[in-house]
Formats: C-alpha cells, structure tokens, sequence
C-alpha cells in the first residue's frame, strides 16, 4: 500500500500527458503488431527495417490492437509496468538491506528519472524492459537461494522475452556465458557458475523459435535484427563534425523541427552521408544491414582514435544526452540531466569500487556483469539516454545492496 501513491502518479501522468498521435518508433512497433495479427511477423519484401526489431513487445500490444483500442490503453500498461518493476525492486533489496533503506531506493527509482514521463506515455519498449528486468533480479536471486526448478525457468523465461523485446541483450547475455564458461573451464567446472551458464542457456531455449524464423527469412544463424547495421554505421563516423548519434537512412539538406526537448542545428550529415545511403536504398533489408556493417567496421579501423571519440560522445550521451550532431539539447533539461547523472554516477562508481576491493557476495557478481557488460555494450553503438533507462533497476538494486549496506546509510 506504501507505494499506491506512485501508481496514482503514473496514472495521472498517462491521463494528462496522453496523445492521440504517434511519435517515435511508436508507429513501427504497431506496424509489426498489426503484422502479427495478419499471421506474420517480418515483410522481406520491405527495404530497410523489415526486421528493425524483435517480437516481444508487439505480441504484448496485439490484444490492444486487434480491438482497436485507443493509445492511451497500452500507456496505462506502461505505468503498471514501471510500478510493478519498482515494486520487485523493493522486494529485491529486501535481501540485502532493511525495510526503510529498499522503501526509499526504490522510490528513488521510480520518481527520479528524467526518462520516466516519456517512457510512461509512449508506445515503446522501455518500461516494458524496465520491468523485465526488475523481475529478472528478483527472480534470479530466488534461484541463487534456493536453486529451484521454478525459479530457474522463470528467470530464464524472463531473460529470454527479454532478448525478444531487445535484441541487442541477446549480445549481452551471450558475452555473459562466454565470461563465465572461461571461468568455469579454468576451474575444470568446479566453479559454481555452471548453473548460471544453465541460466543463460535456458534463456536462448525460448528464443529458439523466433531464431529458426529470421534464419528462415535471411539464411544467416543467430540473426535478430536488420537495425545494427545504420546503428553501427552512425557510430563509425569518421568526421569531426559529427559525433557518432544516430541518424535516419533518408536525409534532407535542411535541419529538422524544434521538440519540447530539442532546438535542431546546422550539420553536415547530408553532405557526408546521404550519397552513400542513396546508393544502397534499393537493395533489401538484408543487404543494406551488410552493407552497413561492412562500411561500418572498415570507418573503425582507418580511424580507430576517431571511433572512441565517438565512445566518449555517446558516454555524455546515454548520460545526459550530450552531445548531439543535428541537435541541441534544451538547457533546462540538459541541466537536469546533468545533476541526475552526478547524483547516481558517483555512487555507482563508489559501488564497483566496493565490488573490487572486498570479496562479495556472489548473488552480486552476476548483477554487476549483466550491468557492465550493457554499458559497454550501449557505448560501442549509436545510443541515447533511454538505452540506458531499462537498466536502471540494476543500478539502483547495486548500489542499495553494497553501498547503501556498507555505510548502514538512510537506516535510523
């Protein structure tokens, strides 16, 4: 009951900030909705993004959808996505530290992040995310303590569905298990990682389907998406003006519209990039993510110094959205930004600082792998703040159960 207010918040959130219209990516992952109520998943007949993402959250909006229900239904979900995630962050912490402290971390988490109205009221994946893995870490710790059958098939289930919604954790998730298989086979298996390695492996079980359809589709195995290509494309950049932001594969030789939290500038993305893109926009969707790719890797290894230039840009901005090529960031929001990032930044820093120096708890380790290897990961691509967002829970449940637990802070 302690946290009802929060869910009256989100719910008010959704009511005065909803809109009748798309925004975003909100329109492609109704398209693949709509895709999946026809019987089908993926267009290859489509150019770029006919398999821009996976099916995860489109099957959560398909009962939306096929009713023809209005927006605001699917961002009411959202709030008790984000609510529900808060909730087993609480319950999370409650291992590690008392009542009062996970009370006041998780709603620290549920109120302080400047992504949470968006996030709350568009049709995305990010609460979604958000609230897998909240349950992933509750789950997961479950299993760690009771090594339960139950438990490791939810855990894995969860991990899994989050793979289909981002695909991009697919790539975190197999880092993990070529990480502890290395460690296990130092130790001839008598490490207990071997049944986290289950954990993992179980994950990629569920995915099995959906990986036997795109290589249906592609003929490539391990296949998830067609969106890495220009993802990693517009992080090669080797131009001084530019700084590695994502940016569209159709483009106009004239700045773009101001937002509410945006004013556009002068930049030379059409100049650099748009002959190029032309040239490859006929081919299908599969081609141009090879293509992509290819231009994309080659731009690294001729400007190896330029390309992490680009890992720091994208570090201010996942941060504080900061800085970007074709646009200026308010100053009001840039300001909170900044001060959000200081708040939980040196913190967090403070937590791995612990994390090294003393012998943790091993329920920790897995955790704080999950949430490097993700950070990592999301500099090396073209991202913005809200990749960072889904992550939050395990930022927030690391620095309750080390730092928090350490200092004995926010207890009487």
């Amino acid at each position: 009951m302690k946290f009802l207010p929060l869910l009256i918040l989100y719910i008010l959130i959704t009511v005065v900030l909803n809109d009748s219209h798309l925004k975003g990516d909100e329109g492609r992952y109704l398209y693949f909705t709509q895709n999946l109520i026809k019987g089908y998943y993926a267009n290859p007949d489509m150019k770029s993004g006919f398999l821009w993402n996976g099916p995860g959250y489109p099957i959560i909006l398909v009962p939306f959808q096929y009713f023809n229900l209005p927006l605001i239904f699917p961002r009411f979900l959202n709030a008790l996505f984000l609510f529900t995630g808060v909730i087993f962050l609480y319950k999370s912490l409650l291992y590690f530290i008392s009542k009062k402290q996970s009370f006041i971390i998780s709603l620290l988490c549920g109120l302080t992040h400047p992504y949470f109205m968006f996030a709350i009221t568009s049709v995305l994946t990010e609460s979604f995310s958000f609230f897998l893995i909240s349950l992933s870490i509750y789950f997961f710790l479950r299993f760690y303590k009771n090594d339960k059958k139950l438990d490791l098939f939810i855990t894995s289930f969860l991990l899994g569905y989050l793979v289909l919604t981002k695909v991009f954790f697919s790539y975190v998730l197999l880092t993990g298990l070529m990480i502890l298989t290395a460690i296990s086979l130092v130790k001839r298996f008598k490490s207990p990682h071997s049944r986290f390695i289950k954990l993992i492996l179980c994950a990629f079980l569920f995915c099995i389907p959906y990986l036997i359809y795109t290589y249906s589709l592609t003929g490539k195995l391990f296949y998830w998406a067609d969106s890495g290509g220009l993802s990693l494309y517009c992080m090669s950049t080797p131009y001084e003006s530019e700084y590695g932001d994502w940016f569209p594969p159709k483009l106009y030789d004239k700045p773009g519209e101001s937002t509410s939290t945006t004013i556009p500038q002068k930049n030379t993305l059409y100049q650099n990039h748009a002959k190029f893109l032309d040239s490859i926009s006929n081919f299908d969707g599969l081609k141009q993510d090879g293509l992509l790719k290819k231009i994309a890797i080659a731009n690294i290894k001729a400007h190896k110094l330029k390309y992490l230039k680009n890992v720091l840009y994208n570090f201010g901005r996942i941060s504080f959205r900061y800085p970007f090529t074709d646009r200026e960031v308010k100053p009001l929001l840039l300001i909170v930004n900044i001060l959000h990032f200081s708040v939980f930044f040196f913190p967090l820093v403070a937590t791995f600082i612990i994390l090294l120096l003393q012998k943790p708890e091993p329920a920790l380790i897995y955790p704080a792998i999950f949430l490097l290897v993700s950070i990592c990961g999301i500099l090396l691509l073209s991202a913005e703040s809200r990749f960072l967002f889904p992550l939050y829970p395990v930022m927030l449940f690391l620095i309750g159960a080390i730092l928090v637990k350490k200092v004995n802070f926010l207890d009487d």
